[in-house]
């Protein structure tokens, strides 16, 4: 398991919400650019985590970005959830 899912599987529900577990739980080790994506999303849109916790995942984004050779352009056109929120901003 990777180190940032192990740790934000054990946060407090008060820095993230339980309802991001599940998504969590079921990252690829590593995450992939699309997981922490969706994950991210949720807890900006929902404000269902800290800002230190959001940090920490737009840097692991950032990172999965890096190591899959790809762009947030080309990641958010797989973002599924965000069509079906009625949201289809790019960014």
């Amino acid at each position: 398991m990777s180190i940032i899912k192990e740790i934000l599987l054990k946060v407090p529900d008060d820095a993230l919400d339980k309802s991001m577990s599940l998504l969590v739980a079921n990252w690829n080790d590593p995450p992939t650019a699309i997981q922490i994506l969706e994950v991210l999303d949720y807890c900006i849109l929902g404000s269902l985590t800290t800002g230190m916790v959001v940090l920490v995942l737009q840097n692991e984004y950032n990172n999965a970005l890096d190591r899959e050779q790809t762009t947030h352009e080309e990641v958010v056109k797989l973002a599924t959830w965000r069509k079906q929120n009625g949201n289809t901003k790019s960014n």
